[in-house]
């Protein structure tokens, strides 16, 4: 019997749904791989990430990207990243893991704040990164940059103000229920102290002693009055331990009602500011004029660099912990995948090397000219053991960017993380933006730029400058005509051609501090200082005058009658003392006089219990 090893009719099929399922790998694999990584990508950086074209070599091992953008989360105008090729290098051995180890990143015409062609898609849904977004967005809002309002003054006639906006009101209805209830409590600790029958008790035995003789008592006697007054002198120093024991409780009850007044006279200069922001009175103040002109502008800076920095502490965090991730979607309950780190092993995701080839503001590239590297980029910082550092560099004058230095480093390999940047550009065509409160923009031309960022836990400490001597500046008023103070601003910024700008970030991610200086402000606030100085000072009298008299009808009344608690307070404190002591000086007078006549001629010393 012949035995038949292959079924030759079978051949013809089964290498026709071969060939089927390469020319399918083949269409789909790459557009399938091409719209995974844009998915995850976006989902990833909380932004819109647009692929032009991804090849596979999978005998290389390695991905070629072309044409990558990826959108500024903050302006969607905008591309924050923008790159013609990137070439990634992978492990083999990590791949077959589902692990992501680039051994080995080439990036080619890498170009930063290049316009997009349509808006990028806001972040949105329920993910970390859209939460992150949002979180920073309110991060920004906590600070309080103020307006430059260039108002004229004599268009300031009156000034109506709402008691219920002010503060002090506020402050006085809380002070005014706490007084009562203090009053209501100090009744009740003198009604609990009741030292009449000691005081009682002790004048009786003081009036009974005084009208005998001790010399008549005889020696029996003598001893039961010494005894009598012995007990109650105990009695009247367990009623002087009470009445010190009130005394401390109302002194801290007189001193929180004092507090109490001093946030009432606080409250008023809050409303006092307040009122006068109705006004919206030009500022002399030079910090608050840096401040108007360049703090959103600041803030914006200081806000990429927290977002950016947030994401590294989710998708870097530090330990071995077991780290969960969502789980595949099914029908019922997708869950969580959780993913156990351990020594000596592969991280999910490791970025070893690479190189990157850029140009700032989508300039013609200068390939080759560039020099930055990546090192250490890793989700599982304790396994690589190193802190990420990417660096870039390049010194070419007179050309698009004179020179650039960018050192930042990621360090999340121990609990005690910490994320910083250092860039410092000199030469570059810097942003224009615009003044906010006054109808004026400032084109800096070319200069200099540094921006230095760190985040130490939740600790913030940051400072950006811009320098430039080729400033120009723009007036849109839409059509109207300046007033008075505008036309005064704009002479005195149009005649500058140097600007230098300084910010400085501190605090904590949940209580920022901001301060901005310019070589704008000393300059303007002496001007509009000369020019409107007493008609800014007679408006503020006015506010104070109006904020006052709001004020003194809820207000006084409470002071008053917190310093009648407090006088009367001290005062039933002074009396029930008194009284003690006066009664306890009566005691001891009888019992030196009762032990006198027990031993005549010797003078005992004065006894106190």
């Amino acid at each position: 019997m012949k035995v038949k090893i292959f079924r030759w009719k079978a051949i013809g099929p089964l290498l026709l749904f071969l060939t089927i399922l390469g020319v399918l790998v083949w269409i789909f694999a790459e557009p399938i791989a091409k719209d995974t990584t844009e998915e995850a990508s976006s989902e990833l950086l909380g932004t819109q990430v647009d692929l032009g074209k991804l090849d596979l070599l999978p005998r290389q091992a390695s991905v070629d990207l072309r044409a990558l953008q990826i959108a500024d989360p903050f302006v969607l105008t905008r591309n924050l990243v923008e790159a013609d090729e990137i070439r990634l290098k992978l492990n083999p051995t990590a791949l077959a893991e589902k692990k992501i180890v680039i051994e080995h990143l080439n990036l080619q015409g890498m170009r930063f704040g290049t316009q997009r062609k349509t808006p990028a898609r806001p972040p949105s849904g329920k993910g970390f990164t859209p939460q992150v977004y949002r979180a920073v967005q309110q991060w920004a809002n906590q600070f309080n940059v103020p307006l430059l309002s260039l108002t004229p003054i004599d268009t300031i006639r009156q000034l109506a103000l709402n008691p219920t906006q002010l503060t002090t009101i506020k402050q006085a209805q809380s002070l005014l229920a706490r007084t009562d209830s203090t009053r209501q409590a100090l009744e009740q600790g003198f009604q609990q102290l009741d030292i009449r029958p000691t005081v009682d008790s002790g004048r009786a035995l003081v009036q009974r002693l005084g009208a005998t003789d001790p010399k008549k008592l005889g020696v029996e006697g003598t001893a039961q009055a010494i005894q009598s007054v012995k007990q109650t002198l105990k009695s009247v120093e367990t009623a002087k331990k009470r009445v010190e024991s009130l005394e401390r409780n109302t002194r801290s009850a007189v001193e929180f009602l004092g507090q109490g007044v001093q946030l009432v006279n606080q409250a008023t200069e809050k409303d006092f500011a307040f009122a006068k922001s109705l006004l919206k009175l030009p500022t002399f103040s030079a910090p608050e004029i840096g401040e108007a002109f360049f703090g959103q502008v600041s803030i914006d800076r200081f806000k990429q660099a927290v977002y950016w920095a947030e994401l590294a502490q989710k998708y870097m965090p530090p330990g071995l912990l077991p780290r969960p991730a969502p789980g595949p979607q099914r029908l019922r309950a997708s869950g969580a995948t959780i993913e156990f780190p351990k020594m000596e092993e592969f991280p999910r995701f490791l970025l070893e090397q690479g190189t990157i080839d850029f140009t700032i503001g989508g300039a013609t590239p200068v390939r080759g000219a560039y020099m930055a590297t990546v090192r250490g980029l890793t989700s599982t910082p304790a396994l690589f053991g190193r802190p990420a550092v990417i660096t870039a560099g390049r010194r070419a004058a007179g050309s698009t960017i004179a020179s650039i230095d960018v050192d930042a480093v990621i360090n999340h390999v121990t609990s005690r993380t910490v994320d910083s940047v250092n860039a410092r550009l000199r030469g570059v065509k810097l942003p224009t933006f615009d003044l906010p409160g006054v109808p004026f923009r400032v084109v800096p031309g070319s200069g200099a730029s540094e921006l230095a960022f760190t985040m130490r836990g939740s600790e913030l400490k940051g400072r950006w400058a811009i320098r430039s001597n080729q400033v120009s500046w723009l007036a849109d008023t839409a059509g109207r005509s300046p007033n008075t103070l505008e036309r005064l601003v704009w002479r005195v910024i149009s005649g500058l051609n140097d600007l230098n700008v300084v910010a400085e970030l501190g605090g904590s991610v949940a209580s920022p501090r901001l301060s901005v200086s310019s070589n704008l402000d000393q300059a303007i606030a002496k001007q509009l200082k000369a020019v409107m100085g007493e008609e800014i000072a007679r408006a503020e009298r006015m506010v104070r005058a109006k904020v006052d008299s709001v004020v003194a009808a809820e207000v006084e009344p409470v002071k008053r009658r917190v310093t009648a608690v407090q006088a009367e307070a001290n005062k039933r404190i002074q009396v029930e003392r008194q009284q003690l002591e006066q009664v306890e000086a009566d005691l001891n007078a009888q019992l030196k006089r009762l032990t006198g006549g027990l031993a005549p001629g010797i003078r005992l010393p004065e006894i106190k219990l």
